[in-house]
């Protein structure tokens, strides 16, 4: 990738918004010693020429893999100075699907492009739950921005670096449903701040200090701090919990709102939500535009 070339930036990877897809799969890969750039290259190219209606297949980079294709701008890590787990990773590839088949199928395809040339942190089938349910049963993503509002909350706008391409924030939380489910519902709504079976949200005076959507549904001097989240469910009767996936203008954005979360905001409030689930990974990606991954 020639850094000087100018690129249009007006073309998104496909599958963001689309809602539809019931399957899914998420690669995070990291770099090893001595790696073969042109042959990485040759790789992504592969993988960028997979998608299709049928599986949209996005790509994100990591810092240190983004370094070594494009010098226009950088980004650090993910880290949240030791409070949550840092596992950033250097390549993240999301595969959608229908059906079932056609995801492994995709994943296969993904799998034989990469090889050997990177190590595998985290693979992980994930699903829809029910109508768009997170396994507590509370629904997901209601708080999403729409129309020209999603686009303006996902996407990288002129002149800010990486005008076109999005931030990406990923996380594999444990849910711990059995102490969750302990709690009446009432109770379970107070944690979240909204009613569980029709999703409607607390007013100001209703809401508890610690829930979930008072601590994140907030403004910043006068500014939404939206995003579009995609989050999904994953596991099995033994482990289970969120993928949290959410594409961002504003990488600050997820550092503030997290910070919310843990209780190192101004306020010091934590979200009563973290006690009954927990992350384990976590890291931050770039997502450039497709015209970017074209040009590869």
């Amino acid at each position: 990738m020639d850094s000087a070339k100018e690129l249009p930036v007006s073309t998104p990877q496909s599958g963001i918004f689309d809602r539809s897809y019931a399957h899914h799969l998420f690669f995070e890969f990291s770099l090893g010693s001595g790696f073969e750039l042109e042959a990485l290259r040759a790789a992504l190219r592969e993988i960028v020429v997979l998608k299709s209606e049928k599986t949209p297949v996005l790509l994100a980079f990591g810092p240190d893999l983004w370094a070594c294709f494009d010098s226009r701008f950088s980004f650090s890590a993910f880290s949240l100075e030791g409070h949550i787990p840092a596992t950033q990773g250097d390549l993240w590839v999301w595969v959608q699907a229908k059906e079932s088949g056609d995801l492994f199928d995709t994943a296969m395809q993904v799998r034989k492009a990469v090889g050997d040339l990177l190590a595998t942190q985290l693979e992980l089938t994930a699903f829809v739950y029910h109508d768009m349910r997170d396994l507590t049963g509370f629904v997901d993503g209601i708080g999403n921005p729409t129309g020209e509002k999603a686009e303006k909350a996902a996407f990288i706008a002129e002149p800010h670096p990486g005008a076109g391409g999005s931030w990406v924030l990923t996380q594999k939380w444990i849910h711990d449903l059995d102490k969750f489910n302990q709690l009446p519902v009432s109770e379970q709504e107070n944690v979240f701040g909204r009613t569980k079976e029709d999703a409607v949200e607390f007013d100001d005076e209703r809401m508890p200090t610690d829930a979930h959507v008072g601590r994140v549904d907030v403004d910043r001097d006068g500014v939404a701090q939206k995003m579009w989240r995609r989050s999904v469910p994953y596991g099995d009767s033994g482990q289970h919990g969120l993928y949290f996936l959410a594409f961002c203008c504003e990488l600050d954005r997820y550092d503030f709102l997290l910070r919310r979360m843990y209780g190192i905001a101004d306020d010091s409030v934590k979200d009563r939500l973290l006690d009954f689930t927990r992350p384990v990974m976590g890291s931050w990606w770039y997502a450039p535009s497709q015209d970017w991954l074209e040009a590869l």
